[in-house]
């Protein structure tokens, strides 16, 4: 007579990968090439002039990577893994304000 086995629940995966905020429809192409030039210019001028006192690369880096995970269903998915180990709340309050930005892009 065999052991038995432990049920694998298939619908549950890691934690960081666990769907618990509906998914979000795409935007159109234009808006994401919109919002993908935008994020990329933030990205790259925090990080290239973030030395500097007058602009402040703590505000453009996030401000960038957050109109990145628009554009990108990957990118947010990889965003969401990072956050949610570190800060669960802070994570809850970007998807708010995500998904109210997607409202209006839309």
């Amino acid at each position: 007579m065999a052991a038995p086995q432990p049920e694998h629940r298939t619908d549950i995966g890691p934690p960081h990968l666990v769907h618990d905020e509906p998914d979000l429809p795409p935007l159109r192409v234009g808006v994401r090439i919109l919002l993908f030039a935008l994020g990329s210019f933030l990205v790259l001028f925090g990080l290239i002039f973030g030395p500097l006192p007058l602009i402040p690369a703590v505000v453009l880096v996030p401000a960038g990577v957050a109109l990145l995970s628009l554009a990108s269903n990957r990118l947010n998915l990889r965003l969401r893994a990072f956050i949610m180990r570190r800060w669960p709340n802070a994570w809850h309050r970007i998807q708010r304000v995500r998904a109210w930005l997607h409202s209006r892009l839309s």
